[in-house]
């Protein structure tokens, strides 16, 4: 055993920097153009693929190489748009202007009928704005007043804001939240958005539903895997600086493992580089993958009673099967010992909607590729 003394390349935060960051060139040089032309951009990809370490990667491009006005801001646990003005004031309070510059300045050019709240995280210290929006009104006039300061904002220096998990607002339980967020961000001159998301289906609706506001107002990028001889290299060579050699055969188990999702692949290659061992072949793979699954057991084991007994058993169907189409058929209902095809379908649709497993070029998936495979061994 010897103590690695360099820090651990495969990072599972969203983003470390450049260094840390494997290729994603032909979609970053893609999103930057939509940006320096003023256009608006939708990305989608399946969770875990690496959409919001995308999205900081830009950000950190253009912030060394371009005057933006970079504004980043997650709603995927908002539940109304109270939640989404919360989660919108705070990330204007993140920029590089100081802490009390800012506040004065919201304060004096856009909150001028709601005062917000500022409060401190415990733990990081971090501040974070919470508006008094006790009704659907008071949400429409603190929109509209946040709207109004980016507009005035802009006049000094273009704006991109990025909003993850965009679909949430189809979600919120207030009226034409759609229509409102386009009537004020068609006004905006020169502000640009990208809209991400990890909800491929409902984010396609939203812009190309000529009956729905954002109907043709971005282009579209979805993201996928990245290419198993650039994510070799990668490995290879991150272990190599960390004086580990890794064999050719350890490095396709990894990316088969793991299917290429990214956060898998990081994670995987985050245990094998602090695992103490200088010569990494596939069994090293195999038991540090098992291992990683044994300390998952107790949490994989719990969706056992949050679930019925037939959707228990679609689910370790489809894991078997690693992506299957005909999920309906006698010889696939058979074969996995379930019930009938009536019970299939109603599973098959609760398992999406838990968003459990996920339908890709008309196959059915498990979502979770490390539980997957912990559900392939039952």
């Amino acid at each position: 055993m010897q103590e690695r003394s360099t820090m651990n390349p495969f990072t599972l935060k969203d983003y470390a920097s450049p260094e840390y960051f494997c290729n994603r060139n032909s979609e970053m040089a893609k999103i930057i153009n939509a940006l320096e032309n003023q256009r608006n951009l939708t990305l989608s990809s399946l969770r875990k693929m690496g959409k919001t370490g995308l999205i900081h990667h830009v950000f950190n491009h253009l912030n060394r190489t371009s005057e933006f006005d970079l504004i980043y801001f997650d709603i995927y646990y908002t539940s109304s748009l109270s939640g989404f003005i919360n989660k919108f004031g705070t990330s204007l309070l993140t920029e590089e202007e100081s802490f009390s510059e800012k506040i004065k300045r919201m304060i004096k050019n856009f909150v001028k009928s709601i005062r917000p709240t500022v409060t401190y995280d415990s733990l990081t210290g971090a501040p974070t704005f919470s508006f008094n929006v006790d009704n659907e009104t008071t949400g429409i006039k603190t929109i509209e007043e946040i709207f109004g300061f980016l507009k005035q904002r802009s006049l000094e220096k273009p704006i991109v804001i990025a909003i993850d998990e965009f679909q949430q607002i189809a979600n919120y339980p207030e009226s034409n939240i759609e229509a409102l967020l386009r009537t004020h961000i068609q006004k905006l001159l020169n502000v640009n958005f990208i809209f991400s998301g990890s909800d491929k289906q409902l984010l396609t609706s939203m812009f190309t539903d000529a009956k729905r506001p954002f109907y043709q107002s971005t282009e579209f990028m979805h993201l996928e895997e990245i290419p198993a001889n650039e994510y070799s290299q990668f490995i290879k060579t991150k272990f190599k600086n960390g004086s580990i050699s890794i064999d050719g055969e350890a490095i396709k188990d990894i990316l088969t493992i793991t299917r290429r999702h990214t956060y898998y692949v990081q994670y995987l290659c985050n245990k094998l580089y602090s695992s103490g061992v200088n010569k990494i072949d596939t069994e090293t793979v195999k038991q540090t993958f098992y291992n990683v699954l044994n300390e998952n057991e107790v949490y994989y084991s719990e969706y056992r009673d949050l679930l019925t007994k037939q959707q228990w058993n679609l689910l370790i169907a489809l894991a078997n099967e690693e992506g299957i189409s005909k999920v309906t058929t006698s010889a696939f209902i058979k074969k996995h010992n379930l019930s009938n095809t009536a019970t299939v379908r109603r599973g098959i649709k609760s398992l999406l909607d838990k968003k459990l497993i996920y339908k890709r070029d008309m196959k059915y998936f498990v979502y979770d590729v490390f539980f997957a495979k912990w559900l392939s061994r039952l």
